[in-house]
């Protein structure tokens, strides 16, 4: 089994931050060498005591992606066997040996093996530095391909109460309906957290956990984390925790790892804007706006449509109407009109079938309408078709638009 990774270098502020695996038996190297370590934009995501037999790494390799490995050279033919089964099933991933000696027989049997940089004990920090920086330049100038997920979709409300919870979860689960489709749904709304409670779930752990875990997150680990509804997994949002602050890097380390596990990944988010939630929303492949036909929740769509502009995230943005009814004031045609984007998909307001399901802890039933329009939105979002066909309106229901004449905000047209 092959695992195609790649050098994906991560920035922190412009800086390049390398998730690095430690390999090295003797315990005296490692500590010796990650002091070395410290300044540099280096994530120490594991540090193996001993070298790993085949499976061991391939297990390794996929769970936490390293972009660079330490390989103490303790063992010559233990350490060569190590990267030889590295360029096997992760070609591209860059080994930097490190030892006590530095032999010309070491020297030359580890650049046969491919490795090409040598770190010497005791470790000076320049020369440290300095082998990295030519790691890095060289992952630069041969990026090799990365197999990973791409269908990272995030719900973003236009304002608090217009059901981008609801959305979020039902849209998920309709989406793990589909054979063969792995999905996660990540509750990153930590003001509310309204997942929890409406699946009913006990988990006390919460993607804060997760994140403050991203760089030494494992299968272990993980399945300890996630909570599961049927088909779908649920990373949730854990108790009120206004004050958490969550570092882009470890949002990218985090939804890299699930990436590597899932075929879709779907993110709440509180509509509040935190930074953790912008770069959330640069990871992903479509932004779902939601709103509702009321003049309120329209504004804030519109304000936060501009601000995402200004981020050159419009492109990803589609618009979500939520709780449709015949006589709504404002038209979905309207609503196109005055955020300048087409209306994705609207879902009809079915008060009693959302409140049967909060009562049971689970999605709506797919045979009611609103089931059936969540399915088909799930459809269009898998297909990649960009939106679904609208729904012809009936003779009667024209009687509910807003005249042409009038409008809904000043300046519009």
């Amino acid at each position: 089994m092959t695992i195609t990774l790649s050098i994906v270098l991560r920035t922190e502020g412009g800086v390049a931050i390398l998730r690095t695996v430690i390999i090295s038996p003797s315990r005296n190297l490692a500590d010796a060498l990650q002091p070395a370590l410290a300044r540099l934009p280096i994530a120490i995501v594991r540090v193996v005591e001993h070298y790993p037999t085949e499976n061991e790494l391939v297990r390794l390799l996929r769970s936490l992606t390293p972009q660079l490995i330490l390989l103490s050279v303790e063992s010559l033919p233990e350490a060569i066997a190590v990267v030889k089964e590295i360029e096997t099933h992760a070609p591209g991933v860059p080994v930097v040996a490190a030892g006590q000696h530095s032999g010309p027989e070491v020297l030359l049997e580890m650049m046969r093996a491919g490795v090409r940089e040598f770190l010497q004990a005791p470790f000076e920090p320049a020369a440290v530095q300095e082998a990295l920086e030519r790691v890095r330049e060289a992952a630069e100038r041969a990026p090799r391909p990365l197999e990973l997920a791409d269908r990272i979709f995030s719900f973003l409300p236009s304002k608090a109460g217009v059901g981008a919870s609801t959305v979020a979860l039902n849209i998920s689960a309709a989406l793990a309906k589909t054979p063969d489709t792995s999905v996660l749904l990540m509750d990153f709304d930590l003001n509310c957290g309204m997942i929890s409670f409406m699946l009913k779930l006990e988990n006390p752990h919460s993607v804060t956990h997760a994140a403050e875990n991203a760089f030494q997150m494992d299968e272990n680990l993980w399945r300890q984390l996630i909570s599961s509804c049927g088909a779908l997994d649920v990373l949730p949002a854990g108790k009120i925790n206004t004050g958490v602050r969550i570092e882009p890097a470890h949002i990218r380390s985090l939804l890299d790892f699930a990436r590597r596990h899932y075929k879709v990944i779907c993110l709440d988010l509180s509509g509040n804007l935190e930074k953790y939630s912008v770069e959330i929303m640069r990871e992903s492949k479509q932004i779902f706006l939601v709103c509702t036909a009321e003049l309120p929740s329209l504004h804030q769509a519109r304000e936060k449509l501009s601000f995402l502009r200004s981020l050159d995230l419009g492109d990803l943005v589609q618009v979500v109407l939520n709780r449709v009814g015949n006589r709504d004031v404002v038209s979905p045609e309207e609503v196109e009109k005055l955020l300048g984007l087409p209306v994705f998909s609207t879902f009809p307001n079915d008060y009693r079938g959302i409140h049967e399901a909060l009562a049971t802890g689970k999605p709506v039933k797919w045979d009611s309408a609103l089931g059936k329009r969540f399915l088909q939105a799930a459809q269009t979002i898998l297909s990649g078709s960009g939106r679904e066909e609208p729904k012809k309106r009936r003779f009667v229901e024209h009687f509910s638009l807003v005249p042409a004449s009038h409008t809904l905000f000043p300046g519009s047209k």
